[in-house]
């Protein structure tokens, strides 16, 4: 295995690069040598490892083999270990949340039995089951069956998720940075113009010129324009090396170079379908009597076609414009006009062809020739024809899902390889970038170079603390305000995702997304925390080391699957919220035993509720559809946003676990007879046969109302801001959840077998009715408090609310400008200025 160095080789040679980079075409190769400035990938007088040579040989001189080959240093850098996922990120942060947090509880627990003078044994029994007790059980399979969910979904619209993990990190994607050929682009070369001549090459100048579109919602030519096209159609059709074949199947094969086969394709369309090129060709009078290819010097294409013998015989000219215009007999209004008609062509990134004829009225018994200057046959005074515009268009749905995606706070950023101009008029018709509302430095730094980008690499593999200053300011200008990399290589790409993770999102660093499909973007989609790699058009490196395959290669699905990412996510954090809820009513009978309130809650009681119906529950939470805005916000930073922060134990903790205690508590005192015994005999012992029934009884409403109260807190959770009215309970296994919990509960109650196991006992009617009073306060006061929410969240009042707008704001902020320092606002509406939530909001 080696690259090498071309030092001969024949005219026209041409290598097979998509191995390395994607790209299909074909790029030339000679052994001239390059400019300084010019990268070892665009070299046009090296061969790499891997690659193929499609045409022509080559004398070359070995320079680099093994590790020290292009390929080979790709495939070091992609050994390093792979980025942490938010995800292993939030679930270590959670661990040590609640760790704390039992550890305390648990030290609490020994305490209170120290003071009670209990026995070892009991001590550490009690104080064991109080620590085990603050961990949510359900948590880990909640997490595995939301990632599994989600990655079915993502599965159904053609996303294959590698890393399982991925999806949630997914979610939290703010910046994602998207090839532009076949992923926001349909990857294949099509004619969307023709520009013709109605009244004939002669009136230009009078007349001008007509240009035939194609129409926005059929993606075809008005059939009514097929009459003024069939000139430059028929033409598009003889001088053309592309050819129409049949597959295995029986469906229509195009063979031949993009550009060949996008003008043949669309002049059949014109001439009446696909098999109107071949019948065109057949016919006597068009017959190709001699042809001198396109080559780089000429730049242009020319077939003679007719009757041999003294038959009518014509020749057609197509390739570059300025080429072709030099052989044209055109007077110099018409070429102005033909010329700016190619000027608006070419700003709306069109790559354009001229096509021109002319009959031989004095032909040759043979024509020879290779260029203007060797043939035997006329060159000049030829008749134009027309002008094809082409291009590689934007996919079907792109432009709106890049909408959905800068809604949800999202900032879609085109990285590619193409001439700035192509690739700022794509950018227009997709709504990556808006022009027309771009002042200071968002004009200056929208669309950035290559050529810009190798002034700031930096120094080593990866962005450092002592970066210079300038760089630091240029490249926070430009993460916050780019929304095109044009002119890149993949090497660029690696660069431009480590400027996001180190100065995003106000210097905390963004979550960043990259798309890639050759071997040589390897690196940038191991070094993104999502990388996206092409299924049909991507190469085995890419895929393996990406977390995401796109199966179809089409940028739509992969934003649908941000929205999978979030609601996982919300998921799991609904989930948690709800477990940790009891945590509070479990812990508050140990405190109460101190100031000699009986016993509330017995440690088998608490494990019936943590194993026999909490940890149901909170699986069931992976089942949970999304809210309706849920891609209305802005993506959750890990880094500031945590899925169980200190937001989180307000909630769980001082809220619902507080409104729990509070019900539990009233619903305790309800039992007959146990405001006496705490007064009397506090803990106990009891003597009295009647007073442990009645302590007995006080645990079992208790238990219940606790049970109950945990239904409302799961009903709660299930939405953070719209109302249950409207949401209602469309979670099945969520509901049927809420269905065993209660038959749990009551056979407590009224089965025997449970009574001396779990410390209960039968309860009288009015005490297993009163405990719904803890069910409809706890939804009640959750409803009002949403609502209270929703309404400062209309009128912009709460700092963590869903804000409908919220979305743009990373490109409103963008549009904007920023100031003399460079500093940019990410958008971020979940978080207030230093950082942190508002409470409960």
């Amino acid at each position: 295995p080696a690259d090498v160095r071309v030092l001969y080789c024949t005219d026209g040679m041409e290598v097979d690069n998509s191995a390395l980079t994607g790209e299909s075409l074909p790029e030339p190769r000679h052994a001239s040598a390059e400019k300084p400035t010019v990268p070892c990938t665009e070299a046009r007088n090296l061969a790499f490892f891997g690659t193929t040579v499609l045409k022509g040989n080559a004398t070359c001189v070995v320079h680099a083999t093994g590790d020290g080959t292009f390929l080979g240093k790709i495939a070091q850098s992609i050994m390093t270990s792979r980025v942490k996922s938010t995800l292993e990120i939030q679930i270590e942060h959670f661990v040590h949340f609640i760790a704390v947090i039992a550890i305390g509880v648990a030290l609490v627990s020994l305490a209170v039995k120290v003071i009670q003078k209990a026995t070892p044994a009991d001590t550490i029994q009690y104080t064991a089951c109080a620590l085990f007790s603050q961990v949510p059980e359900g948590l880990l399979p909640t997490v595995t069956i939301s990632l599994m969910i989600a990655s079915s979904e993502m599965a159904k619209r053609k996303v294959l998720v590698r890393k399982i993990d991925a999806v949630e990190t997914l979610g939290c994607v703010s910046v994602f940075c998207s090839d532009k050929t076949g992923t926001l682009t349909k990857g294949e070369m099509t004619v969307q113009d023709f520009v013709v001549c109605p009244s004939g090459a002669a009136a230009i100048a009078k007349t001008g010129l007509s240009t035939v579109h194609r129409e926005k919602g059929s993606a075809l030519f008005p059939k009514e324009a097929a009459a003024s096209c069939e000139n430059v159609a028929l033409c598009g059709v003889l001088n053309n090396g592309a050819e129409l074949k049949k597959d295995v199947d029986g469906s229509d094969m195009w063979t031949g170079s993009p550009t060949e086969v996008a003008i043949l394709r669309a002049s059949c369309e014109v001439l009446g379908g696909p098999d109107s090129g071949k019948t065109m060709k057949n016919k006597p009078e068009n017959k190709n009597l001699f042809e001198i290819p396109f080559n780089s010097e000429n730049k242009w294409m020319l077939t003679i076609h007719g009757q041999p013998g003294g038959g009518k015989v014509f020749a057609i000219l197509k390739g570059a414009p300025d080429r072709v215009m030099n052989f044209c007999a055109v007077e110099p209004v018409a070429k102005a006009k033909i010329e700016e008609q190619m000027q608006i062509l070419m700003n709306d990134a069109r790559r354009v062809l001229a096509i021109a004829r002319r009959e031989i009225t004095a032909p040759p018994p043979k024509f020879e020739g290779t260029c203007p200057s060797d043939c035997n046959f006329p060159l000049r005074d030829f008749e134009f024809v027309g002008l094809y515009g082409i291009e590689d268009p934007p996919k079907e749905g792109v432009d709106t899902a890049v909408l959905k995606a800068t809604s949800a706070g999202v900032k879609v950023v085109m990285v590619t390889g193409d001439h700035p101009d192509t690739a700022r008029a794509i950018a227009r018709r997709i709504n990556i970038l808006r022009d027309d509302k771009l002042s200071g430095d968002a004009a200056e730094f929208s669309v950035i170079t290559g050529v810009q980008l190798d002034k700031r690499v930096p120094a080593g593999d990866n962005f450092s603390d002592d970066e210079p200053p300038e760089n630091v300011k240029w490249w926070k200008k430009a993460v916050s305000h780019a929304r095109v990399f044009a002119r890149v290589s993949p090497i660029h790409k690696q660069v431009i995702v480590q400027a996001y993770q180190k100065y995003g999102y106000n210097g905390i660093g963004d979550i960043c997304a990259m798309t890639g499909d050759g071997v040589n973007d390897a690196p940038a989609l191991k070094q993104a925390e999502v990388g996206v790699a092409m299924g049909i058009r991507g190469t085995e490196v890419a895929k393996d080391a990406a977390d995401i395959v796109l199966q179809n290669d089409n940028f739509s699905s992969i934003i649908d699957g941000i929205e999978q990412g979030r609601l996982c996510s919300a998921n799991l954090r609904k989930s948690i919220l709800y477990t940790l809820c009891s945590k509070v009513p479990q812990f508050c009978p140990t405190i109460a035993m101190v100031v000699g309130v009986p016993e509330a809650l017995t440690i088998a009681q608490v494990l019936l509720i943590d194993i026999g119906t909490d940890i149901w529950t909170a699986i069931a939470y992976a089942f949970q559809p999304a809210e309706s805005k849920l891609m209305a916000r802005t993506p959750r930073h890990p880094k500031l946003v945590k899925l169980a922060d200190w937001g989180v134990g307000v909630y769980s903790y001082c809220y619902i676990g507080v409104l729990q205690a509070i019900c539990c508590w009233i619903m305790f005192f309800q039992v007959p007879g146990l405001v006496d015994i705490w007064q009397n005999q506090g803990t106990g012992p009891y003597d009295l046969a009647s007073d442990r029934e009645t302590v007995v009884r006080g645990k079992t409403v208790y238990y219940w109302t606790l049970v109950l109260g945990q239904i409302a807190a799961a009903i709660s959770a299930t939405t953070e801001r719209q109302s249950l009215i409207s949401y209602c309970l469309p979670n099945k296994m969520l509901n049927l959840a809420f269905v065993f919990e209660l038959a749990l509960g009551l056979v407590s109650i009224f089965c025997a077998f449970m009574h001396k196991p779990f410390d209960t006992t039968y309860l009288p009617m009015d005490l297993v009715l009163k405990p719904l009073f803890a069910l409809t306060v706890i939804i009640l006061i959750e409803e009002v408090r949403k609502a209270i929410f929703r309404s400062l969240e209309e009128q912009g009042k709460c700092g963590w609310c869903l804000d409908t707008n919220a979305g743009a704001g990373n490109l409103a902020s963008d549009e904007s400008g920023s100031d003399e320092s460079g500093s940019e606002s990410t958008g971020d509406s979940e978080t207030s200025a230093d950082g942190k939530r508002p409470l409960l909001c």
